[in-house]
């Protein structure tokens, strides 16, 4: 399909194609939809508004991911509250193929994303889940209008030494300390770290983000921009024809497996688990570290 025939589409078919295409659908249709731009955001914000849109099966599941993408590329306040419900339902339902790229999308949008972010991340009943993914997307916004920094500091370092606050959403918190290379929230990192240790010791197979006789040199360590670059990644390359054959390779590998192990196929394609502990060996969750190096 060429950028001609996406031109001749009317909006109804333009539309239907998020819900028929899977995962391959091209970056020429997504540059349709940013065209028409003002008249397709309450198409789009009404899919990712849907709650039934994230339970679908495939290929209809597919829409949510596409609607909040490019609703994230029209980088507009308009787009914020459909961005805010995503992040809601995305969270709800475990789509990391939105959660991960929400920060990206939010530091886009900026200062207008700023209040509303930090209210989920002070809003208890939002979860660990949605509130971590806010607590980022600040760091993202913050990025795009620095007077914002201070702010951002001080709330992640308040969070990490609250004992009382999930272990994930302190998780995030340090790694933003880190992040931002806040060498003033030093003793606070190195008694995280010692809290990871510990939690290491008592259960082997627990990886934490950091360890305590890391914290210097993650402060100090001043090479590249891999940290910062988890909040301003680019999620439009899903849609570049090289990463689309590599998923269609993925997913042809683990359905053969799943066939040789005589499982089902899973409803809904898992994205490579980002929060993990990154196999470098860093400590760093790999959508942190190795996985902006293959992107």
């Amino acid at each position: 399909m060429d950028t001609p025939r996406f031109r001749s589409l009317t909006d109804d078919e333009l539309v239907d194609l998020l819900y028929t295409a899977a995962d391959r659908l091209p970056r020429e249709a997504v540059d349709e939809f940013l065209r028409r731009s003002r008249r397709l955001l309450p198409r789009l914000a009404e899919i990712v508004s849907d709650k039934r849109a994230w339970t679908q099966q495939l290929p209809e599941w597919w829409a949510v991911v596409h609607a909040t993408y490019i609703l994230g590329a029209m980088e507009n306040e308009e787009a914020l509250i459909p961005l805010l419900t995503a992040l809601r339902w995305a969270d709800a339902f475990d789509c990391d193929w939105v959660t991960e790229d929400l920060p990206s999308m939010f530091g886009r949008i900026a200062e207008a994303a700023y209040g509303p972010l930090m209210a989920v991340v002070h809003d208890p009943t939002a979860g660990p889940g949605a509130r971590s993914v806010a607590l980022a997307s600040t760091v993202a916004a913050a990025l795009a209008a620095p007077r914002r920094q201070a702010e951002v500091l001080e709330t992640a370092a308040r969070i990490l030494a609250d004992p009382a606050e999930p272990l994930y959403l302190r998780q995030t918190a340090a790694n933003i300390l880190v992040d931002l290379k806040s060498s003033q929230h030093r003793d606070l990192l190195l008694a995280f770290g010692r809290e990871e240790a510990a939690r290491h010791r008592d259960d082997p197979e627990y990886q934490g983000v950091f360890y305590d006789w890391e914290v210097d040199e993650l402060l100090s360590d001043r090479s590249g921009n891999a940290g910062l670059d988890y909040y301003r990644r680019d999620w439009l390359v899903f849609y570049e024809p090289e990463e689309i054959e590599k998923r269609q390779e993925r997913w042809r590998r683990e359905e053969q497996e799943a066939a040789e192990r005589e499982e089902p196929p899973p409803e809904r394609p898992a994205r490579p688990d980002l929060g993990a502990p990154c196999p470098c060996g860093s400590g760093r969750p790999f959508g942190h570290c190795c996985y902006l190096r293959m992107h």
